[in-house]
């Protein structure tokens, strides 16, 4: 076992921890609300006061990653100001092709092996860990205490140690000594069903790593983990280990061919390696397309019972739907338990069954799914006098992205329908099309995303997100004033106003749950600037679509949009 894991708590890392937590307290106190990038919740247990620390997802794909800690699911305590981290999760990592780090020429040029490519169970992320002295032990979800998944975690957790003669006490005893957070996966169809099976057997508490208490990830190797699982009687995490990124794709590839491992589906894998520059711990996931559809049907049917709008990315989906709809009308209490998360599986295999049974179905659909044909809204998210029309002008002239201008498209009645419309017309021609409009108000964006959904399931949605977490009001105000030519009182006032009422986009909450990817630009940035890093990130994200352009071609599209002055509507719905 790797002596930095185990090792005791060391005066240097005692004190990184009080300065990371000094930090974390100074950004969730942030004001206004909306420049916060970090968020507490205080829980008691065993009376003790915790924290349960938390970030808007988004940012994590921010690079740099403006965080202090890129740790998911991070819980303290003590008194402020000399608090300590009892429960940590895994440092946030990506699936294959999610960011520019996770696409596999990256990881075959900047990390090492070995390569340990662990089965990645389909469950509740469970962290566990021992508080009071190591006489209690502390399980939470993966943010939060006192929820049902960690009270089933909990009793799951007590069945496992009494299987083989132990307690919870000698668990949390043992975790306290090793200042350490075990890391489960709850995988119960009882209590929730989740995607895949798990017959009785399987279910339970997988023990898929053991992470030190600190600042920085530092990790147990899975074969000590695996003795750890034995040892508390836990599932063990099945592993392979292999010298080479290739050798383990390879492996991956015909597991995912195989549509199972040792004759059941599984999700995909979780890797962890080295880089290779500096030997730090780097992981990433591979999740298999097959998983995915049964997630998007597991997803999409909760939205047909609502009758809400739901996202597709595989053409099987829409085939789904329909079925859905047709037993809802057949039975509209076929679905009920699906808000519990019961019934899924049965539903899926009903669905597969009469699929390949009636709609010339083909099996390689289900398990090498065909994803439906790209189509990508870009929404801005910004305030005006940020350059949002000069970056979509130069765009259209890079890539001919369609360009939809709220001010063109209104009408004086139902002006958000009539906008939407035009985007949806634009859709139809266009793989890619630009949403014109400022879109400060988080109503308005799920307005819009919701009524694309309706229409087009399939389509894309990535915000251009101009944050003001980053500076001040007068900075932007400023900045904005800057960009416009003749800049009035009339300007200045409505820039202020949209300053003020501006809401921060959040992937996590119900306004902003249907957008895909966020590319952040920068409303102090020039035009030239954030240009590029428009270009850059949607070269990233749909690399089959678009090839990134010479810089002589990107300066040469700036030029042209620059030379088309828009003109200035400030009040159209609220949002110009």
């Amino acid at each position: 076992m790797a002596d930095a894991a185990t090792a005791p708590m060391s005066p240097e890392e005692k004190h990184r921890m009080r300065e990371l937590l000094s930090t974390m307290h100074k950004l969730s106190k942030e004001l206004p609300a909306s420049k916060r990038i970090v968020r507490q919740t205080a829980y008691e247990v065993a009376g003790q006061r915790l924290v349960s620390w938390k970030s808007n997802e988004y940012l994590y794909k921010r690079d740099p990653c403006p965080l202090p800690t890129r740790a998911r699911g991070l819980f303290t305590g003590g008194p402020e100001g000399d608090e300590t981290i009892v429960a940590r999760g895994y440092d946030k990592f990506f699936n294959i092709g999610e960011v520019a780090r996770t696409k596999w020429d990256w990881i075959e040029t900047h990390t090492r092996g070995p390569y340990e490519l662990s089965v990645k169970e389909d469950g509740y992320l469970i962290l566990a860990a021992g508080i009071d002295e190591g006489r209690t032990l502390l399980v939470t979800s993966k943010h939060a205490v006192n929820v049902p998944q960690s009270e089933a975690a909990l009793a799951w957790a007590q069945r496992h140690l009494a299987q083989v003669g132990r307690s919870a006490e000698e668990l949390a005893g043992f975790l306290h000594e090793n200042s350490a957070t075990a890391v489960f996966e709850l995988c119960d169809d009882e209590f929730e069903e989740s995607i895949l099976e798990y017959p009785d057997r399987t279910r339970g508490l997988y023990l898929h790593g053991i992470i030190r208490n600190s600042v920085d990830q530092a990790m147990w190797p899975s074969a000590e983990v695996t003795r750890v699982a034995e040892r508390f009687g836990f599932h063990a995490t099945q592993y392979f280990t292999f010298d080479s990124a290739a050798e383990g794709r390879t492996f991956a590839d015909q597991v995912r061919r195989d549509h199972a491992l040792d004759g059941r589906a599984i999700e995909g894998f979780v890797v962890r390696c080295q880089t290779a520059a500096d030997e730090r711990p780097f992981m990433f996931k591979i999740k298999f397309d097959s998983y995915m559809l049964f997630h998007e049907w597991r997803d999409m049917t909760n939205y047909v019972v609502a009758n809400k709008s739901f996202r597709t990315r595989y053409a099987l989906t829409e085939q789904y739907a329909a079925w859905v709809r047709e037993q809802l009308k057949a039975n509209p209490e076929a679905f009920d338990q699906f808000k519990e998360n019961k019934g899924i599986i049965a539903a899926r295999k009903r669905f597969i069954e009469y699929y390949l049974a009636h709609d010339n179905g083909c099996a390689e659909e289900v398990y090498e799914p065909t994803k439906v044909a790209l189509r990508v809204l870009l929404m801005p998210v910004a305030t005006i006098g940020c350059g949002k029309t000069t970056v979509a002008l130069a765009l259209s002239a890079l890539f001919g992205v369609g360009h939809v201008q709220s001010d063109g498209a209104m009408a004086k009645k139902k002006p958000n329908g009539t906008f939407h419309g035009a985007v949806l017309r634009a859709l139809e021609n266009h793989t890619f099309v630009f949403a014109d409009r400022t879109n400060y108000m988080a109503e308005v964006r799920q307005s819009l995303t919701a009524d694309i959904h309706d229409k087009l399931p399939g389509c894309r949605i990535v915000a251009l997100y101009w944050p003001h977490d980053r500076a001040s009001e007068d900075t932007l105000l400023a900045a904005a004033a800057a960009h416009s030519d003749p800049c009035g009182e009339e300007y200045r006032g409505v820039v202020r106003s949209q300053l003020r009422r501006f809401e921060p986009l959040d992937l996590e909450s119900i306004s902003d749950g249907l957008v895909d990817e966020v590319i952040e630009l920068d409303p102090l940035a020039d035009a030239a600037t954030n240009l590029q890093a428009a270009v850059d990130g949607l070269c990233a994200l749909f690399p089959g679509a678009l090839q990134p352009p010479s810089p002589a071609d990107v300066a040469r599209a700036l030029e042209t949009a620059l030379q088309q002055k828009p003109t200035l509507h400030m009040n159209v719905g609220g949002q110009s």
